[in-house]
């Protein structure tokens, strides 16, 4: 039933998508402004630096996190790889090769190292989630809109909780975990571990705000993180390269949402989307260039986080 329920909302989203791109899709308008934009190369700039800070909080997050046992390089080639690979394949296997090469790279342990990434997973979709519902009564939008996302935010949560549940059969599972995390999160690193994680999805956030003022488009910063927010946070439904289609769906609404113009709407998602394709690729070349991998050790790692997933 929870597969089910997950490809249907994935259906949806992909089919509003395809009812986007046949009813609002302009190729002539998307030249022309994507031209545009590779023409104010100090916005490409500023944006791929406020991106790439981004990560570079993220990655110094995981060190703390993770008690700073791990160097901060090898935290930072974990989120470049996972990065890659989730925009060029059809899955979300990134989590598993950043899984591995950490444990290859500083000899954490596998179970330490998920515990981690799922860790630092839910704090991300905790942050959007509350930029998200922040934004939609700062925005002064529905509250029947804010009540949805609460309760699907609540309903992830809660179903990845009992998902752990059902899979700890023994009480040693659940005392070794919640050791790691009142570690993760003690004293004064719980709140630098919030606080850059927060302020990275503010970095992260200029991309689409970034491409609306090369345009010359007018969107305030905090309508900027929202969109963002809301967007990001429909990746959970992620099936295709990148999230192809959910990512455009979901931000075309949003910033149809504060009252633009559909046909805008729909192209700043494509421009902004497809500069975080390129931002991948590039990162990711730069990872299998000065912290190469094998495909098979890649192979193996999904293998074996698909396998734990199913098992």
């Amino acid at each position: 039933m929870k597969k089910i329920g997950i490809w249907l909302i994935r259906a949806l989203l992909l089919s509003m998508f395809l009812m986007l791109t046949v009813h609002v899709f302009d190729w002539e308008l998307v030249w022309e402004r994507g031209k545009t934009l590779l023409t104010r190369p100090g916005w490409l700039v500023w944006m791929s630096v406020m991106y790439l800070g981004a990560f570079v909080l993220r990655a110094w997050a995981w060190r703390v996190y993770l008690r700073r046992r791990v160097s901060f390089m090898v935290c930072l080639y974990g989120l470049f790889y996972s990065l890659f690979l989730n925009h060029i394949l059809p899955v979300k296997a990134g989590d598993a090769v950043r899984i591995g090469y950490i444990v290859k790279r500083d000899a954490v342990a596998w179970d330490e190292a998920t515990h981690s990434v799922v860790v630092l997973r839910l704090l991300d979709m905790f942050v959007l989630g509350g930029m998200a519902a922040a934004g939609i009564l700062a925005l002064g939008l529905s509250l029947s809109t804010l009540v949805f996302w609460l309760a699907l935010g609540g309903a992830v949560i809660a179903g990845c909780l009992i998902y752990i549940g059902l899979r700890a059969k023994k009480y040693q599972f659940w005392k070794k975990h919640f050791r790691l995390l009142r570690n993760g999160f003690a004293g004064a690193d719980g709140v630098l571990i919030a606080g850059a994680t927060l302020v990275s999805w503010l970095l992260e956030a200029w991309v689409v705000v970034g491409v609306l003022r090369a345009l010359r488009m007018d969107l305030s910063f905090l309508s900027g993180v929202w969109v963002n927010s809301m967007t990001i946070a429909g990746q959970v439904f992620h099936f295709t390269p990148g999230g192809i289609g959910i990512y455009e769906s979901v931000m075309s609404f949003s910033l149809a949402a504060i009252g633009m113009d559909w046909r805008q709407a729909y192209l700043i998602s494509l421009l902004s989307h497809g500069f975080k394709f390129a931002f991948s690729y590039m990162v990711g070349i730069w990872a299998l260039v000065f912290a190469p991998l094998s495909f098979q050790e890649i192979q193996s790692w999904i293998r074996r986080k698909n396998k734990e997933q199913n098992g």
